[in-house]
């Protein structure tokens, strides 16, 4: 490029455009001063791979002026979602959130899903991450409340009601078939139930309960602990959030050229879900410019909380800041969390993004990271098919066996098999790894459909027994490694063993330690799924009858408290102890049992 270019470039704030020998954009960027940016680009050194590619393609640069960088950022994202050039970030699913809105201002307020700018006045609840979970909110609230949806020029037009109150999801305001006071009353219900702030109802709806089994009245009393079963899904189930303020967790992570961003939004204290973007990343852009470009498209387009919580630091957080600020008039605070709670959050919120990562890179190009593991395990052959096994029991009882496959296209899920080992003696991992292997291969070999590679969940007992079946089966031409959880179960310190039983773990890339990882825990996943299947036909009945401490009065107490066993089986040890009478210790001895 000529350098006649560069210096009579301006100092002044605004956007360049990096342009190719035919004048079309290759990549849109901001700067606080034109030329010191631009400049930059063409310093010698070791530049990222992605800006190296970039340069060696720029013949020319334009530029806008702005009064200053904040303006250049909203420009910024204008013209990449416009133009959308091949180097810079696209956020491609920048559709707005979905809400659920109350319409105070009528006499009869409705409730229903709405998105777009909140100009109607009235209450505003979420956003939602998916729409397909608003709709089952919603629905519930109709079932349980029975306030009306419909439009108000349709709600005026009502001479008699409609196929919703015939249904019992609706009490029919429209022909007054229940007053303004009652009405405002389920409205007010309703809005406290969105709010997150269900124990006053709970509370409310146990003691009408109560008073109608006293009474004898059991059909209505059943009405009444359905709708305490129903607050305690919606409510409890997706709140793992202690803290009751608003703010998101923003993740990422790259696995090969797949890279993850997810955005889980806590409004409430409740866990609204989270949103997951995926980009091929053909620029080797690395995790901080990523996150870094996709907040700024992310957030002039939905409004933030209070707080956006990320693991690395980014580098136009401060300018992000005050673009938000001057535009929704809001103040936020983009931070890397230093309390310890916060902390917990966002590590269980990344978990969620490696896994996800993990599974995308492998469901899209595994063809290239299967021969890339190739050469890592120093195979003859590329390995083409893996296949994992793993057998689950708890505390020696319903023993299970599992196996998954892999091939170049990702999981095969028609080719996983699961497997009963009530016959193996006092819940013997080696016999068990034994006989599902020694099941499999031999199906496997009248089909001739044989894999390249055999993963085992454990280290050298386990592989002995791979080893052993492959000896009697005659099999040759297979490939044994096994994936050894690390000290304290952490994936990181998960080690990789060979046949011959030497630890290999260093001579694996990251991404293919991943992909061993992804494959075991996918087996580990659907053993325990089928374990818990067998477990819960066995426990139902006798779940509460069995537990230490808790006899006819306080089992009474929690199935009243829950509203049945059902969600009694999914309650934590926080809500465990709210039931009267129980207190932490016994809270954790009911928690504990009940989790096998």
């Amino acid at each position: 490029m000529n350098k006649n270019i560069l210096k009579n470039l301006t100092s002044k704030p605004g956007i360049y455009k990096m342009l190719d020998q035919n004048n079309k954009i290759l990549y849109i960027g901001k700067a606080s001063n034109l030329r010191k940016r631009v400049s930059s680009y063409f310093v010698k050194g070791p530049g990222s791979i992605k800006t190296n590619k970039l340069v060696e393609k720029i013949k020319n640069v334009d530029v806008i002026i702005t009064n200053n960088e904040q303006e250049a950022l909203i420009l910024e994202n204008s013209l990449i979602k416009k133009i959308k050039p091949r180097y810079n970030i696209l956020l491609r699913d920048d559709k707005s959130y979905p809400y659920i809105f109350v319409d105070t201002e009528h006499k009869f307020p409705l409730i229903k899903f709405y998105r777009g700018d909140k100009k109607p006045l009235g209450r505003y609840f979420g956003p939602y991450t998916q729409a397909n979970n608003l709709r089952k909110t919603l629905n519930l609230v109709q079932k349980i409340f029975k306030v009306r949806q419909c439009e108000n020029s349709y709600f005026k037009t009502r001479k008699k009601p409609c196929l919703q109150y015939q249904i019992n999801r609706c009490s029919a305001p429209c022909v007054k078939f229940i007053n303004q006071a009652d009405y405002q009353d389920s409205i007010n219900n309703s809005i406290l139930f969105l709010q997150g702030k269900s124990g006053v109802l709970i509370n409310s709806y146990t003691k009408k309960m109560n008073q109608l089994s006293a009474k004898k009245e059991y059909e209505k009393a059943s009405v009444m602990r359905d709708k305490v079963t129903m607050i305690r899904k919606i409510t409890q189930s997706p709140n793992i959030i202690l803290d009751k303020g608003n703010y998101d967790i923003a993740t990422i992570s790259t696995v090969n050229n797949k890279s993850c961003i997810d955005v889980f939004m806590i409004r409430d204290g409740i866990n609204l879900g989270n949103k997951p973007f995926i980009f091929t990343n053909k620029q080797d852009s690395n995790e901080i410019s990523l996150l870094n470009a996709f907040l700024k498209q992310y957030y002039l387009k939905n409004l933030p909380p209070e707080r956006v919580l990320v693991s690395i630091k980014l580098p136009d957080y401060l300018l992000l800041e005050k673009v938000v600020l001057e535009k929704y008039e809001k103040k936020i605070k983009i931070i890397i969390p230093n309390k310890k709670i916060d902390k917990s959050y966002l590590k269980i919120c990344q978990e969620s993004t490696d896994s996800r990562a993990r599974q995308s890179s492998l469901s899209s190009s595994s063809s290239n990271i299967l021969y890339s593991l190739s050469k890592d395990l120093k195979s003859k052959r590329n390995i083409k098919n893996i296949i994992c096994f793993d057998v689950s029991h708890i505390s020696g009882s319903n023993m299970v066996g599992s196996s998954v496959w892999y091939s170049s296209n990702g999981p095969e899920k028609n080719l996983y098999r699961r497997y009963n080992l009530e016959k193996i003696q006092k819940a013997n991992d080696y016999e068990g790894i034994n006989y599902i292997i020694k099941r499999r291969l031999t199906s496997l070999l009248k089909d001739k459909k044989m894999p390249d590679m055999i993963l085992v969940d454990g280290g050298k007992g386990q592989i002995t027994q791979a080893k052993s079946v492959i000896k009697d089966l005659l099999i040759n031409n297979i490939i044994v490694f096994g994936i050894v959880k690390g000290e304290s179960r952490h994936s990181k310190n998960d080690r990789v063993i060979d046949i011959n039983n030497n630890d290999i773990t260093n001579n694996l890339r990251t991404e293919n330690m991943k992909i061993l990882q992804t494959i075991r825990d996918e087996a580990h996943r659907f053993a325990i799924m089928t374990q818990r299947k067998k477990s819960s036909k066995q426990h139902y009945h006798s779940k509460l009858d069995k537990i230490p401490g808790i006899g006819e009065k306080r089992k009474h107490q929690i199935l009243q408290y829950f509203g049945g066993i059902q969600a009694t089986l999914k309650s934590s040890i926080n809500e465990l102890q709210n039931v009267p009478g129980i207190n932490k210790s016994l809270a954790e001895i009911i928690y504990h049992h009940l989790q096998k």
